[in-house]
């Protein structure tokens, strides 16, 4: 099987229309048009709406224009799926190769994707119960074996790490730690709050994105600034440090 193998292609069918017949389809209510989606995107068209729009009365026009483009505006998706695609198109992708260079390459594909994943949704513990319900891994076959094989790669790249003995959840570092330091003492410097604490961070910052990294994390973090001196400690063992300035 290569991992790597081509994409099964769909093929459209376009029908052609002779002259006579056109008419009569226009002609005739019961018969629906087939409009491809070059069609749809004429530049005729195009036109014609600019010309309705230039006849408007001026106060009117902006409104016509933003009706016109909100109606054209496609909502970006939750999450980008995997170059592979999903699992109609790549089956083979969602199941465990049975050849072990096969399966070496599918875990790296997979491995790859999972890091890019877990950095767009800002999710830093990631668990057995995401894979199962979230897509494109829901589809996997085997999951529990699959995310296994998956961590593995990110734990020997050292990018992972598990949070339990019984590997269900995978401490995911799209980020490394001393990023997180760097980030924290910029945005500290930038909003005046210099004093801080695990508690507080978590609690009051929830739209800042090391809110959302785990307690432990956090302290880590807090540690790191004092040992490069941008912070001092104020109480080590709740977690609260004064920042250097």
């Amino acid at each position: 099987m290569g991992v790597r193998e081509r994409k099964k292609e769909k093929t459209k069918t376009k029908e052609s229309t002779e002259p006579a017949e056109q008419e009569q389809v226009e002609s005739s209510p019961d018969v629906k048009e087939t409009i491809t989606e070059e069609e749809v995107h004429t530049p005729e068209v195009v036109v014609e709406v600019a010309e309705a729009v230039e006849t408007m009365e001026p106060e009117k026009q902006a409104e016509a224009v933003n009706e016109t483009v909100s109606e054209v505006v496609v909502a970006e998706p939750d999450f980008v799926m995997p170059s592979w695609g999903d699992v109609e198109e790549t089956e083979w992708m969602y199941g465990i190769p049975t050849r072990e260079e096969d399966r070496t390459l599918w875990a790296e594909e997979w491995s790859d994707y999972l890091l890019e994943w877990t950095k767009e949704k800002k999710v830093h513990v990631l668990s057995l119960a995401t894979i199962i319900s979230e897509p494109p891994f829901k589809d996997l076959r085997n999951k529990v074996d699959s995310f296994k094989a998956i961590a593995a790669v990110l734990i020997d790249k050292e990018v992972a790490e598990w949070v339990d003995k019984k590997k269900r959840q995978l401490r995911v570092y799209w980020r490394p730690l001393e990023d997180w330091v760097d980030i924290l003492y910029q945005w500290a410097l930038k909003t005046g709050k210099l004093r801080l604490d695990v508690k507080s961070i978590v609690i009051q910052e929830i739209d800042e994105d090391f809110a959302t990294l785990p307690e432990k994390d956090i302290q880590i973090v807090l540690a790191l600034m004092v040992k490069k001196k941008l912070a001092e400690w104020i109480d080590e063992k709740r977690g609260a440090i004064l920042i250097s300035t």
